[in-house]
């Protein structure tokens, strides 16, 4: 894995952000991590992107995103994603405590990538992590950079 592979993480829990830089640093994930703690800021980072001005490498190449943010929520967020035609090519994962299963069909219907629940032990954590870069940075082909902002 490169250093230029950039995750959005979207959840305002300081102790699971703690917890998921932990687990990236333990599994030697090479990376570069924006976190944002509040819907709202992350809506205003994410059609930021949209500016032609923006550098290209200021786009994601994965969000993890929390369900349960405080004012704009994580469904929200998806909602807003999956709906730009431009941003809606970076790949979401929800990551949350959530096991509801109107959740999960709330968030797969609006256009998640992928759901997942929190685990409960740090050595799952780190699995997690692995397993998420690994498919997302090494396996799956993303869109191209360079496409229309418009």
């Amino acid at each position: 894995m490169h250093p230029d592979f950039h995750i959005l993480l979207i959840d305002d829990s300081h102790p699971d952000v703690k917890i998921i830089e932990r687990a990236l640093h333990e599994a030697n994930v090479q990376h570069r991590l924006t976190v944002i703690h509040d819907g709202r800021r992350a809506l205003e980072y994410l059609q930021r992107l949209r500016d032609p001005a923006v550098p290209a490498d200021r786009e994601p190449d994965l969000i993890l995103l929390d369900l349960n943010l405080p004012g704009v929520d994580g469904s929200q967020i998806l909602a807003e994603v999956k709906a730009d035609l431009y941003l809606k090519a970076i790949p979401v994962v929800v990551l949350t405590t959530s096991r509801r299963d109107e959740d999960i069909l709330a968030t797969y219907q609006a256009g998640a990538n992928t759901y997942i629940q929190k685990p409960a032990e740090f050595p799952r954590f780190r699995e997690l992590v692995v397993t998420l870069s690994s498919y997302w940075h090494q396996t799956a082909l993303r869109a191209p950079r360079d496409r229309p902002k418009g």
